[in-house]
């Protein structure tokens, strides 16, 4: 299999334009400029993996910008999605702190920004700074109520109608409003599958449904969620 191509970006955290509040982008000056230091920035392009489910990670990877997809195999073979993350998710932090094997593989959507420091830098820094190892543990809380969220929601539905539902609604989870919900559309219905633990055909003919009942709609590359309370009261 080829490996995809990786390009190396400037590794300037200070002055780079994608800093926003929390987490590493606002650690004081003198600590910046030491994480700074550390590791280095690449641009991947989609489909590209970043940690192998079952190896010991090298580092963490830093999601400066883009979306990544976490996803575990099934002793059946089937990959299922556990997660989407983006920008200033650390990938592989459990992992690199508990010193065990990844859980999970991490492979882009599309071309992402990535901040990758190695094992000892990490750790030296987390050693070193009570702040930065409080931001590690507050990350390390968010990833476990969110994976029990996620757990929880999966168990309270019973058919995959309502996972189907569930999903789509977390996807527009952030808006205000209730009508017109828009999204853009860009996982296949595979990927849409191994998100809810369905089966392709299964996605094709659900989403035919939800268009059928006017619960959704296509428009080029969004998906139009007509009436939110609609979809929830299947949810």
């Amino acid at each position: 299999m080829v490996a995809p191509r990786r390009y190396h970006a400037p590794n300037d955290c200070v002055n780079c334009k994608l800093r926003q509040n929390g987490d590493f982008c606002q650690l004081p000056d003198p600590l910046m400029s030491a994480f700074n230091g550390m590791g280095h920035i690449t641009i991947y392009p989609s489909n590209a993996v970043l940690l192998t489910e079952g190896q010991i990670p090298r580092g963490v990877y830093i999601v400066c910008s883009g979306r990544v997809k976490l996803s575990v195999q099934a002793r059946d073979g089937k990959t299922i999605i556990l997660k989407i993350a983006g920008d200033r998710d650390v990938l592989g932090l459990s992992a690199l702190v508990s010193s065990r094997p990844s859980p999970m593989t991490v492979t882009t959507i599309g071309f992402c920004q990535i901040k990758f420091v190695e094992q000892d830098n990490f750790m030296r820094l987390l050693e070193t700074d009570n702040r930065t190892a409080l931001a590690c543990a507050t990350m390390l809380a968010r990833e476990v109520t969110g994976t029990f969220g996620d757990v929880h929601d999966l168990l309270l539905a019973r058919s995959s109608t309502e996972k189907l539902a569930r999903l789509l609604l977390s996807w527009v989870a952030r808006e205000t409003h209730n009508r017109d919900l828009r999204v853009e559309s860009e996982f296949t219905h595979e990927e849409i599958a191994q998100m809810i633990g369905s089966s392709r055909e299964t996605v094709t003919r659900l989403l035919s449904e939800m268009k059928r009942k006017e619960l959704i709609r296509i428009e080029g590359s969004m998906l139009v969620i007509p009436n939110r309370i609609a979809l929830q009261a299947i949810a």
